[in-house]
């Protein structure tokens, strides 16, 4: 599975957000895909920019969250 669909299957199954490391974790384990920050962050960006995440600023690390609208603009 390619890193962008595995990243957007990831956050769409937690609408509460993921922070930046447990979606690396997460990536790893259940994806068995390895990743860089600066491969992930480009991901992110283009979904953020698309409207369908976004990514908020916690402490030391990014919590990454579904749009609201997310969803729709995928089923739709």
């Amino acid at each position: 599975m390619p890193l962008h669909r595995a990243v957007l299957e990831i956050v769409l199954s937690k609408p509460e957000g993921i922070t930046e490391s447990k979606l690396i974790e997460t990536l790893k384990k259940e994806y068995y895909i390895e990743t860089t920050l600066p491969e992930l962050y480009n991901v992110l960006m283009k979904y953020e920019l698309s409207g369908l995440i976004y990514v908020e600023h916690v402490g030391r690390e990014f919590l990454v969250k579904p749009s609201p609208t997310a969803h729709t603009q995928l089923s739709g």
